[in-house]
């Protein structure tokens, strides 16, 4: 039997919505604003936890801007959702009605959902999950006290807060996701950027004990073998390539993306541990810029394979040979003391990385399946 191969569409899928309430640009926007404010009370919640041994209730100021943070991405998307039932109920007998009767009258058939802006309903069950999170953390703290360092991290209702923290921070993503960008500008994606940021920052603070850029195993001044370095190394690169090659998929992207979304991520991991700032801030920086070049000149895209397996392998290879540059320079001037790891592992590690980011480019771009012809009748 013959046999062809297809021509297979690698364009990202459509999908249909509900009826849901368009999503604008100046709303994407105002989410990215109170986002910051939830996400920082996040990361000063994770320097606390880090930082002050004595810290013995559930009532602080790093949870007071956290909560804060979180009320706040609550009420705007409950007032924005307000307002498109409002829009919708205009020139009708309900125009009159106030904001509590027409939430009311929208519950039957969960008319309410249509309110919601494309791409946000899964961010209304984000802030869910986190207040039923919370109320469960403070439950957990009250009965088994506070945790230290990585078991902050590792608590049940802790993993709750991510979760429901993720899906509410990644709304201007889906949302942008789903419409069509006039120009690869700052204006039209900055939303999309910096909720993939925020996003991509929520999962490496909480690998933050796996954490390459703030736990310096190749330094004499700090522990850990060098085989448990590369596993963290190899971690990291996993969710960081994962997000870089999330936005190569779908937008065209400005120059400054990967600049600005390692970079702050590098400059926050820094709560955890911060005389790590000079390693993991510069070392950010630098492998995003690098980054930012080669997708300017490589220019990956769906139409080209080579070149975003090229870019793939490339990225995280640049980011820890300027890591290990970074250590050679620091290590002893800071941190009293040189990489330690033999040459095989510090030469062989960006290598590592670079493969995974190249065998992860074939998640983003799988190779054209072969077809087999259907079996014509009477053959």
């Amino acid at each position: 039997m013959a046999s062809k191969i297809d021509t297979v569409d690698f364009s990202p899928p459509i999908v249909k919505e509900k009826a849901l309430a368009t999503s604008h640009l100046g709303f994407d926007w105002v989410m990215v604003v109170v986002c910051v404010w939830w996400l920082g009370g996040l990361f000063l919640d994770g320097w606390a936890h880090s930082n002050i041994p004595q810290l013995e209730t559930f009532f602080t100021p790093w949870h007071a801007v956290l909560y804060s943070g979180y009320l706040a991405v609550a009420l705007t998307l409950l007032v924005k959702g307000v307002q498109n039932l409002r829009l919708a109920a205009a020139n009708t007998a309900e125009a009159s009605l106030s904001w509590v009767a027409l939430v009311r009258k929208s519950l039957p058939g969960r008319r309410w959902m249509q309110a919601i802006p494309n791409g946000y309903a899964l961010s209304l069950l984000g802030i869910v999950i986190f207040g039923v999170s919370g109320i469960g953390d403070m439950t957990w703290h009250i009965i088994f006290g506070i945790e230290r360092s990585t078991e902050a991290l590792l608590s049940p209702t802790h993993l709750g807060l991510a979760l429901g923290c993720g899906l509410a921070l990644s709304g201007p993503l889906r949302a942008a996701w789903r419409r069509v960008a006039s120009s690869p500008s700052w204006r039209q994606l900055g939303p999309a950027i910096l909720s993939l940021t925020f996003t991509f920052s929520l999962l490496t603070f909480f690998t933050s004990y796996a954490s390459p850029l703030i736990r310096l195993s190749p330094l004499s001044a700090t522990t850990g073998s060098p085989t448990q370095g590369i596993t963290n190394i190899l971690l990291f690169t996993g969710l960081m390539m994962s997000f870089v090659l999330l936005a190569v998929r779908r937008w065209r992207l400005p120059f400054g993306t990967f600049t600005f979304m390692l970079g702050l991520n590098g400059a926050l991991m820094a709560v955890f541990s911060p005389h790590s700032l000079v390693v993991s801030f510069p070392t950010a920086l630098l492998g995003g810029l690098a980054a930012d070049c080669l997708y300017r000149f490589l220019e990956p895209s769906l139409e080209q394979p080579a070149s975003v397996r090229l870019f793939a392998f490339l990225v995280p290879a640049l980011l820890y040979i300027v890591y290990f540059l970074n250590l050679a320079i620091v290590g002893p001037l800071l941190f009293s003391g040189g990489i330690t790891w033999t040459i095989p592992f510090w030469a062989g590690a960006p290598v590592i990385a670079g493969i995974a980011g190249f065998l992860l480019s074939y998640v983003l771009l799988p190779p054209v399946l072969p077809v087999e012809e259907l079996k014509q009748p009477g053959k």
